[in-house]
């Protein structure tokens, strides 16, 4: 990506507080700390899908599709993540009309997926169970003025009620049908899933798509397609596998 790969090798070795442009093959530049050096892997992956963005302090702030997201320092996905929902448009939500309806997103990361939902006009119920993240969906709602389109669930919907600490956060966990039964509405327009293999446990007791009724189930599955393919059908659902894979896939799945 660089047009200088030489100057990954020496940043790590200059001043900190020293600016240095970076400049790309596409053509595009962008400005750096020496300091910031541990963020150029970050910088290269958000040049690929043609974001525009800025290492601040105390996060990046990113502008894509018209649309501010800022993220930790730390994290390294946020590209893929982006690129997934905005550009590949992997939930369907590209001119859609969702205005006064639900969607209740499982697995938020940092708001991407909820706001590009909320913005087509759906109120969104976003779970995520890592602290460090629910701030950042605040502050991402806040940045794009979509605060009131969102309900945000600071917990994870898994198989029982824990804390898990990870390398930069705690995890909220708790009993994800339980929760469930007890803080959505039912037969919503489309339920999104992104948890890490959580899936298994919420489809696996009928219960939870018997009360959400989601006109539309939009996720990827974390440990092979067949129990999620049995749940789904079982449960009335045609499915269309968008990217498959035979442990971690993407699907689409649409009430009969």
């Amino acid at each position: 990506m660089l047009a200088r790969p030489s100057l990954a090798w020496r940043l790590p070795w200059m001043r900190a507080q020293r600016s240095v442009e970076v400049r790309f093959r596409t053509g595009r530049t962008a400005r750096l700390r020496a300091g910031q050096w541990p963020l150029l892997p970050s910088a290269c992956r958000l040049e690929r899908i043609g974001a525009e963005y800025e290492f601040l302090d105390d996060a990046k702030r990113v502008r894509i599709d018209g649309l501010t997201m800022y993220s930790p320092l730390w994290t390294r996905d946020e590209a893929a993540y982006y690129r997934e929902v905005f550009l590949d448009d992997v939930y369907g939500i590209r001119g859609r009309d969702l205005s006064g309806r639900v969607v209740v997103d499982v697995g938020a990361y940092v708001g991407d997926s909820a706001i590009a939902f909320a913005r087509r006009g759906a109120h969104v119920h976003a779970f995520e169970p890592a602290a460090t993240f629910c701030g950042f969906i605040r502050r991402n709602l806040a940045a794009n003025r979509l605060a009131e389109r969102v309900t945000l669930h600071e917990v994870g919907l898994g198989e029982r009620d824990e804390y898990v600490d990870t390398r930069h956060d705690r995890l909220h966990l708790v009993e994800g049908v339980q929760y469930a039964l007890a803080h959505l509405p039912p037969h919503v327009e489309l339920l999104k899933l992104d948890c890490e293999g959580a899936e298994y446990h919420l489809l696996s007791d009928a219960r939870f798509l018997r009360h959400l009724a989601p006109r539309q189930i939009r996720m990827e599955y974390h440990r092979g397609l067949d129990p999620v393919r049995a749940a789904l059908e079982e449960a009335g659902y045609a499915i269309e596998v968008l990217r498959p894979g035979a442990v971690v896939g993407l699907l689409s799945a649409v009430k009969r």
